[in-house]
């Protein structure tokens, strides 16, 4: 039975592992998706580049007709970018509605 319970605790702290896969090491903080902008900013500082874009997203309107009309909505998306160090890999932050959504990596860092 013991070595059922060892094997069920490597096998937890393995989820655990890959649960924070993608997440950002800041001046000892952690930032993981779902962190508000302002709480990104206070852990890892100014980012070396800050961008932004409209994403599209069609909408269906219903008239009173009962046809649709389809629209687009454009929702600001923020782009921070942070060098992690040397040895890491470059990172964007992706905030949507003041919240990280996504991130993703880029190289590594030279």
């Amino acid at each position: 039975m013991k070595v059922i319970s060892g094997f069920a605790v490597c096998f937890a702290l393995l989820l655990s592992h890959v649960v924070k896969a993608e997440s950002l090491r800041c001046n000892g903080d952690i930032v993981e998706v779902g962190d508000a902008k302002v709480d990104v900013y206070r852990k890892c500082g100014e980012p070396v580049l800050k961008d932004s874009y409209c994403e599209r997203t069609p909408i269906k309107i219903k008239q009173s007709n009962g046809n649709y009309d389809l629209i687009e909505r454009c929702e600001n998306i923020d782009v921070w970018t942070y060098n992690p160090g040397k040895g890491q890999f470059w990172t964007n932050l992706y905030f949507s509605q003041g919240r990280l959504r996504e991130m993703r990596y880029g190289d590594r860092v030279e």
